[in-house]
């Protein structure tokens, strides 16, 4: 709790100095829990915080603008978009499943059971719901759980990835952004520890 304080007072001294645009200072976070513990809700929220901080970041902003793919600024399966205009749309908020912009992350999260599966997590277009595997988000630190989330979360804004594993998939959208959140996050949880 002591660090995640620390990270609220970093976001509002950045912001005040011009280093955090606005638009993502203000993005907010509508996460609910269906059927879990408090230990694990509390674990949640605080990659949700982190998610925050993160989000709210030039660094954030900067990884994104500056993503490269195949030599060119871009990511893999993006729809054809520019990476200024995916993360404006990040920043939107706009799920296919309610498409009106709010400026927010409008997810259920609902933890499974499987220790025979390689998968970490799944979602489906039709459906608020993120399903997290418990055998990776018990052993999961903050910031791994921060960038699975946003990794589901971009499938909720339209973005996919290939099914089978190959070279490419690392940089599609959902991938690509998650790795960035998590990368991210360490350097943020570092600096306030």
């Amino acid at each position: 709790m002591k660090a995640i304080l620390s990270l609220l007072i970093l976001m509002t001294t950045l912001k005040a100095h011009g280093f955090i645009p606005t638009e993502a200072y203000t993005f907010d976070f509508n996460i609910t829990t269906v059927r879990m513990t408090k230990p694990k809700e509390r674990k949640l929220h605080q990659a949700v915080e982190l998610l925050r901080l993160v989000f709210a970041s030039s660094e954030f902003r900067k990884q994104i603008l500056l993503h490269r793919y195949r030599g060119r600024y871009g990511f893999y399966m993006n729809d054809g978009e520019s990476n200024r205009v995916l993360y404006a749309k990040i920043l939107d908020g706009v799920e296919k499943l309610y498409p009106y912009q709010n400026n927010a992350m409008d997810v259920e999260v609902e933890l499974y059971a499987d220790f025979e599966s390689k998968v970490m997590g799944y979602t489906y277009p039709r459906t608020r719901r993120i399903w997290m595997n418990t055998k990776y988000f018990n052993r999961h630190t903050t910031p791994e759980i921060a960038g699975h989330l946003v990794h589901e979360w971009l499938h909720k804004l339209g973005y996919d990835h290939e099914r089978q594993l190959s070279p490419r998939r690392r940089y599609s959208v959902p991938y690509a952004v998650g790795t960035i959140v998590k990368k991210i996050g360490r350097q943020i949880e570092w600096k306030c520890l």
